[in-house]
């Protein structure tokens, strides 16, 4: 059996909402790596659920994308969340 774990639920949701937001701008992820200084991999990786993001990150795409207020405050809750894993996972 293999010990490495792949993306949580939370994970996969926060990359999906992250991309949607993205696509909802207009933006390419070329574009937005080069607004934030990144690799285009690494908007690549967080919104393909290949890596975790990390809150900073978050903030600083949620500021890109102009999202504020209750939504805002959602989504990084899911990112805090999104590396915990949940109950289950240690039933498989």
């Amino acid at each position: 059996m293999s010990t490495s774990r792949g993306p949580s639920v939370r994970q996969r949701r926060l990359a999906a909402e992250l991309r949607r937001l993205r696509e909802r701008r207009g933006l390419t992820g070329d574009e937005v790596a080069e607004r934030l200084a990144w690799s285009t991999a690494k908007v690549s990786r967080i919104e393909n659920a290949r890596t975790g993001a990390k809150i900073g990150d978050v903030r600083r795409l949620l500021e890109l994308y102009e999202v504020d207020g209750p939504r805002h405050d959602d989504l990084i809750s899911l990112a805090h969340d999104a590396a915990q894993r949940g109950w289950w996972e240690e039933y498989r």
